[in-house]
């Protein structure tokens, strides 16, 4: 994904997000009609602004997406055809033509949007320098007797520091601008136009807007004007958010008034309003907070003041809770809990094989039990079921999807593509898994609803078929379920000859298998590789994780080679594939074995085969080599730098970000030679594990790598 895709995905989600919060807010607006003061009236759109401009949305167990997004209960899907294992990595023919590439449509309005939201911030910026450029041309000095006015306006309001002060015949009604500088903006008729309290009222109201922070504030609501630019219902909301702000001001001035002040406040703005020619929106878009309004807005103000009354104490307590409520519903985002009893994490791998019609299932384990009604049978214990069924002459591993969920809640796979239907209408064509695990006294009891729909073409004529199987079966973490019954009738299938088996295997997880549930949701568009070594395919799917990462987390892969065993070269090429699974064809390509770690996904020699010297134990070799790339360095620089000094420097960064703070002593073989101080290393690196970068250096170095339990060693063959 590139960076325009990523920012493009935000900006949908947030002003999705937003769009919906807005309504919330409108409909608590008219539900609450006057009986809500004007302050938390204003207060209410703190949490939309928040929504539309965080990158991130903190979690909460009271976000209002946790009722769509339960942990574990959401679907993995694949709109993929089933195709079979063995000719899904097949070598690409030299004189292939280039496929033709789509049209990246989210990225062209990716673009659209970033172009319009820049456009948007320029003519504001640029519209606000030219308006004080104006301003300041036609300013006359500032009366002494008014300035006295603005001073003790500004005490009494609480100011500090009295703001600075623009008076000109361009400004057409009183405003404040600035963001971190607070300008006071007068007309040159403010003395004549206003008598002397309906200036202390209006000196008050504008000295407000300084007091409760709305000139940052409405510098936010700007920039997020421009952001959110192509979207009608944010700019009701900017309209409504001053609507509501003006009234707060308004508010906070009369709660200090006496009952003549209200009239003449009322009076002030009608004057205002006579004065001021432009349009307010076209004021506000400018960073300019004023006392101008118009039409029904006037109106509405001029209303709100005949009829002010101080608010209820229950809003001191009613007020705060409404605000944390919409805060901790719409500007949060869904809190999926860790495992706690009665929620443990249960990892489901599933596997669609498909074998020969013809040829007989026999399988050896102890402990089976078969159902002819339900068509499945549940073998005790890990015994190589999946092995036997898989080593079945012409047999195919068409996909192997793996999900976590948690005990009680359901998970879903789906494996297949939509297709038209008879009547041309599109239809879900593949094969349907719903597992609900639920862990009771060491088992584990399963739910089983499989569902496969296949088109069947006979003379010509296209029909859909559906077959369907439910089961309730209780068996122990580790155990495989076989599932046979989801082929059509004899003479109905659509591949003829073929019978798809479907098995199912839970087992409780652990850390390894969070990053494999979600590595799982990572779909690689393309993957193209000819004749590449195992350490560049790596190295390629690491950098399209970082790319597609929802979380941008990204992965570190780590490669340990087997003793005296040259580096795999892979030729494959897959097309919309699960990141998993383009793993595990990397790793049966290589002879290797697959670990997902918590840090780190691991490519290790199979059982029995010595890895590259790997002295102590396996087990210590991917103990270091998984701290080494667990941690990442922001920058390395090497121009000519010697060997001992790199290997030094990396040693201390590594002390400096490992979490645990003990990093990894890196160790030359021989540091007194002379050739050791004579290696230079040239490299320069960002944001990359320690792994890799120790790769970088020995492959300039000439030298190998071998991982202790506690170090890296440097070392000639």
């Amino acid at each position: 994904m590139h960076t325009i895709d990523a920012v493009f995905d935000w900006f949908l989600s947030a002003t999705t997000r937003g769009s919906l919060l807005i309504l919330a807010v409108l409909l608590v607006q008219i539900a609450l009609g006057k009986r809500m003061p004007a302050g938390w009236r204003h207060a209410l759109w703190l949490p939309v602004l928040f929504v539309l401009g965080s990158p991130v949305l903190p979690p909460s167990p009271l976000s209002i997406e946790n009722g769509w997004t339960a942990p574990g209960s959401a679907p993995v899907s694949f709109a993929t055809e089933l195709i079979p294992a063995e000719s899904a990595a097949p070598a690409l023919p030299m004189d292939s033509a280039p496929e033709r590439q789509p049209v990246p449509w989210t990225t062209v309005a990716g673009w659209i949007w970033m172009s319009g939201a820049i456009l948007a911030m320029l003519i504001c910026v640029i519209s606000c320098a030219a308006a004080l450029a104006g301003f300041r041309r036609r300013s006359p000095p500032l009366p002494v007797e008014l300035h006295r006015e603005i001073q003790d306006a500004a005490r009494a309001c609480g100011l500090r520091r009295v703001p600075r002060v623009l008076l000109s015949a361009a400004v057409p009604g009183p405003a404040m601008t600035g963001v971190l500088r607070p300008l006071l903006l007068l007309p040159a008729s403010f003395e004549e136009t206003f008598d002397r309290e309906e200036r202390r009222l209006i000196l008050l109201h504008e000295f407000n807007h300084v007091k409760r922070g709305d000139l940052v504030v409405n510098g936010l609501v700007v920039c997020l004007l421009a952001l959110h630019w192509c979207n009608p219902l944010v700019w009701f909301a900017f309209r409504r958010f001053r609507a509501d702000r003006e009234l707060a001001c308004d508010s906070a001035v009369l709660a200090g008034c006496q009952g003549d002040d209200r009239s003449r406040y009322g009076h002030a703005l009608l004057k205002v309003e006579r004065a001021a020619h432009p349009e307010p929106w076209r004021l506000g878009f400018l960073g300019l907070v004023g006392l101008f309004g118009r039409g029904g807005l006037l109106s509405w103000r001029i209303t709100a003041i005949a009829g002010h009354r101080r608010a209820s104490p229950v809003w001191n307590f009613a007020g705060p809770g409404l605000l944390l409520a919409i805060g901790f519903a719409g500007a949060t985002r869904a809190q999926n809990e860790p495992a706690v009893a009665g929620g443990q994490q249960i990892l489901i791998e599933a596997k669609f094989i498909e074998v020969p019609a013809d040829r007989p299932i026999e399988i050896k384990s102890e402990g089976i039990t078969y159902d002819p009604e339900k068509g499945s049978s549940v073998f005790a214990g890990d015994s190589g079921v999946i092995d036997q069924i898989a080593a079945i002459p012409g047999a195919d591993v068409l996909s192997a999807p793996s999900v976590l969920t948690l005990s009680g809640r359901k998970a879903v796979i789906e494996i297949g593509t939509p297709k038209p239907d008879e009547a041309g209408k599109p239809r879900f064509i593949g094969t349907r898994l719903e597992v609900q695990p639920t862990l009771a006294e060491g088992k584990i009891h399963l739910a089983l609803h499989a569902n496969r729909t296949q088109q069947i073409t006979v003379g010509g004529t296209t029909t859909s078929s559906e077959n369907e199987l439910k089961a309730e079966l209780t068996v122990a973490s580790g155990d495989t379920v076989l599932v046979t019954s989801l082929n059509p009738e004899a003479g109905q299938a659509s591949a003829p000859g073929r019978r798809l088996l479907l098995t199912v295997q839970t087992r409780l997880g652990d850390d390894g298998d969070l990053t494999r549930a979600r590595l799982e949701k990572i779909v690689i568009p393309s993957i193209e590789l000819r004749s590449a070594s195992l350490t560049d395919a790596l190295a390629f799917l690491r950098e399209r994780v970082r790319e597609l990462d929802p979380e941008k987390k990204g992965v570190n892969f780590v490669y340990i080679p087997a003793v005296d065993a040259p580096e795999p070269q892979l030729t494959v090429s897959f097309k919309q594939i699960p990141l998993t699974e383009a793993l595990g064809y990397f790793a049966e390509l290589s002879n290797l074995e697959l670990e997902f770690g918590d840090a780190a996904v691991v490519m290790r020699p199979p059982s029995g085969v010595p890895a590259a010297e790997a002295q102590p134990s396996q087990k210590a070799s991917a103990k270091s080599a998984t701290v080494a790339a667990d941690i990442v360095l922001p920058q390395v620089e090497f121009a000519g730098t010697p060997l001992p000094w790199a290997l030094q420097f990396l040693q201390s960064r590594s002390l400096e970000l490992d979490p645990e703070k003990k990093g990894l002593n890196l160790i030359l073989n021989a540091p007194g030679e002379p050739l050791a101080d004579e290696i230079r290393i040239t490299l320069t690196l960002r944001n990359v594990p320690l792994s890799e970068a120790l790769r970088y250096v020995a492959e300039l170095s000439h030298l190998k790598l071998r991982y202790d339990e506690d170090a890296v060693v440097l070392f000639r063959q």
